[in-house]
């Protein structure tokens, strides 16, 4: 956690960060500069003192060879000494120092302080030296070579002639050795302030980097904290419910739901007392049960989940204006939430719910239930199916609608409400097929109004469990239908005897072409149907339902997605009347179910254009199948080619039904299929045993189809 948030830190902040790094490097580098060039300056400094120092000795030297030798003049007649030792301390100074420049060496300043004197580097001060050297070098050894006292003045005058000689030179010299220590230290210190100017230039572009990067960095912190209140306001100006923070005082937050001051009834104010409110909406027992309900919440003592039961504000009821000003009834519930921060309890999350069509909703059901009794009569026009296939529906019927119920009470998390979804979709689309098939409308209009629920919900997208506590309603509605319809049958005694086993065969092949020639009729088509269905008296029941709700859906599939119109038919010389053969076989041990269509074929490249425009999968996906690969999606849940939605087509059920019933015989699949020919689907299967639990089919095409 710790190092995601340095990274976090690190990617947002690596600009300035950098920005930061660089300026003190600027900095180092520009100071480290400025220390050596003053170091260098100082040395140049020097150099100039003892520069032009040599232009005073110079003539220092000159005037005491000229003060020696008028000494002697002025005493020729009395023989005297003159004194030297001054000559040759300035002597030596000047031979040290001009050596200094030369070589570079210890030196003594004219404060007397030995100083380090490095050698010129300069071809303009090398060229100097030498010609300097020239002139010095000669009368640097006839100095030398004077005693520390003279006598004589003929032993001085040669000395004293050579030095007058050249002692304008030697001085012009030296001048311009000064003048080049002096130009050396002038480029110095442009050198220093170029240094020094590039460093500031350097140094504000670095600021101003900083600067810009850091006003960036606020604009768009300011921008993200701006959408996120607009998005926080847009949340809370959509939402239904009420919403807002609680805190420990009771006090509601600043930020709370459009709606919550309509669902109340009142006025709504951040930072108004929640108590108050309360205290105007509900009994004086529930107002004292509900407060220390909160006060549980908002200490740390007992967990959330341990006290949801114990919320006294579930449908409670209570009066609110409405927009004339009057006074109406309504319910609410309000569900409370621990909001956290560093381990301790915050805020509490009040969500206010509107639940008065829930209640409503629930006394209809009541009244309902009452009012079923009258609507008998409506329903005996049932009695007109058989028997003995009526009581097989509604036990069956029964039998799928409590195992639903069964579904929807021990669902749990949001991949068990996908499942259920899709368990239950399959399930009423085979009542439905089953319904259809017997004539029993009521059963069917029933179940499709189930459906058309259960295709509202999926096409919101993911499966809520708040969308499942929809389907109770329907579901009873369902049972209540079948339970009536019970007691006309118990009340008829003509039928006491009816209801016994029949011939499956029949039963089957009547429905199947009474179903036929209904979706024809209804699609605008014209059909045949022929039957060979004498081997269903021979499997048990649990492989022949199975079968039968595989016949009802393929046949459904069949007239309506098979079978063309008459005039594509005659467009394709066929004979006007489709025709749809069903069988069922024994082969060994074996059963072969056949259900054979001489329509239209399945179409790979109709599949997979529905498949990418539904996006179910991407153009590269589909791409990589086969048309035997594309063709098996017909068998997807929610996959269906049909341009509208009816009782009979477009809900993308019928097909995954199929699917799953084979897979429940534990049969197996062989698709054969031509383009404007024929579609055919053969399934082989064992009747020892009927097992939910076996994997999906495995389906292929019959190579005639390539």
């Amino acid at each position: 956690m710790q190092s995601n948030k340095q990274s976090f830190y690190w990617g947002k902040y690596r600009g300035i960060v950098l920005a930061v790094i660089c300026f003190l490097i600027l900095d180092i580098t520009v100071l480290s500069l400025n220390f050596y060039i003053s170091f260098l300056m100082s040395d140049s400094a020097s150099a100039i003192n003892l520069a032009g120092r040599q232009r005073m000795l110079s003539q220092r030297m000159t005037k005491e060879l000229l003060t020696a030798e008028l000494d002697l003049e002025k005493n020729k007649d009395i023989p005297t000494a003159v004194s030297l030792q001054a000559l040759h301390t300035t002597v030596e100074q000047f031979n040290t120092t001009f050596n200094g420049f030369k070589t570079g060496g210890i030196v003594t300043n004219s404060n007397g302080q030995k100083i380090h004197l490095n050698a010129i580097q300069s071809a303009t001060g090398r060229d100097i030296l030498e010609q300097a050297d020239a002139i010095w070098t000669p009368l640097y050894e006839q100095i030398s070579q004077l005693n520390d006292q003279i006598i004589e003045a003929p032993d001085l005058s040669p000395v004293t002639a050579y030095a007058l000689a050249n002692n304008v030179e030697l001085l012009r010299l030296m001048n311009q050795l000064t003048s080049e220590m002096e130009a050396e230290a002038n480029a110095r210190a442009d050198f220093l302030r170029w240094v020094q100017t590039i460093g500031i230039i350097l140094a504000l572009l670095n600021f101003g980097y900083i600067l810009g990067k850091s006003l960036n960095r606020l604009r768009e912190s300011d921008r993200e904290i701006e959408q996120a209140q607009q998005e926080t306001l847009e949340i809370l100006g959509t939402v239904k419910e009420g919403l807002f923070l609680l805190g420990q005082d009771f006090r509601i937050g600043s930020q709370y739901s459009t709606s919550l001051a309509k669902i109340l009834g009142r006025p709504i104010e951040a930072g108004g007392n929640f108590k108050e409110i309360l205290r105007d909406m509900v009994e004086p027992n529930i107002y004292k049960s509900t407060c220390e309900y909160i006060k549980l919440l908002l200490g740390d003592r007992v967990k959330e989940s341990l006290v949801q039961d114990l919320n006294p504000l579930n449908q409670i009821e209570v009066m609110v204006p409405n927009a004339q000003g009057k006074a109406e009834r309504r319910y609410l519930t309000l569900q409370f939430s621990r909001a956290m921060q560093d381990g301790q309890v915050s805020h509490l999350l009040v969500t206010v719910f509107d639940v008065t069509t829930q209640v409503e909703l629930s006394q209809a059901l009541i009244d309902a239930r009452k009012k079923a009794k009258a609507d008998v009569e409506v329903m005996l026009d049932l009695l007109k199916v058989h028997p003995t296939t009526l009581k097989n529906y509604l036990d069956n019927a029964e039998i799928a609608l409590l195992k639903i119920n069964d579904q929807l009470r021990d669902v749990v998390g949001e991949r068990d409400y996908q499942r259920t979804f899709a368990q239950i979709f399959r399930q009423i689309h085979s009542l439905k097929g089953e319904a259809a098939a017997l004539g029993l409308e009521v059963f069917e209009e029933t179940a499709q109004q189930f459906e058309s629920m259960l295709s509202g919900l999926r096409n919101k997208g993911a499966v809520l469990g708040s969308d499942l506590l929809t389907l109770p309603l329907p579901l009873d509605e369902f049972l209540k239908r079948i339970t009536a319809v019970r007691e006309i049958s118990q009340r008829l005694a003509s039928y006491q005897t009816s209801f016994q086993n029949e011939h499956n065969d029949m039963h089957l092949a009547t429905s199947m072409s009474a179903l036929a020639q209904r979706i024809a009729r209804d699609q605008g088509k014209q059909v045949k149907l022929a039957t060979e269905l004498t081997e269903m008296n021979r499997l048990p029941t649990p492989v022949r339902s199975a079968l039968n709700d595989i016949a009802l859906q393929l046949l459904r599939n069949a007239v309506v997605h098979g079978i063309e119109d008459q005039s594509k038919r005659s467009a394709l010389s066929k004979a006007s009347v489709g025709s749809i053969y069903v069988s069922l076989k024994q082969i060994g041990e074996e059963f072969e179910f056949i259900l054979r269509d001489d329509g239209c074929g399945l179409d790979p490249e109709l599949i997979r254009q529905e498949l990418l425009r539904r996006g179910n999968y991407t153009d590269e996906q589909l791409n990589e199948m086969n048309d035997q690969q594309i063709i098996q999606k017909i068998f997807d849940a929610g996959f269906s080619t049909a341009t509208t939605v009816n009782r009979d087509a477009g809900q993308g059920v019928g097909m995954d039904v199929v699917k799953h019933k084979i897979q429940e015989l534990g049969a197996h699949l062989r698709i054969s299929t031509r383009k404007d020919g024929f579609t055919q689907f053969t399934i082989r299967f064992s009747p020892d045993h009927v097992d939910p639990t076996r994997k999906p089919i495995a389906s292929r095409l019959n190579e005639e189809t390539i």
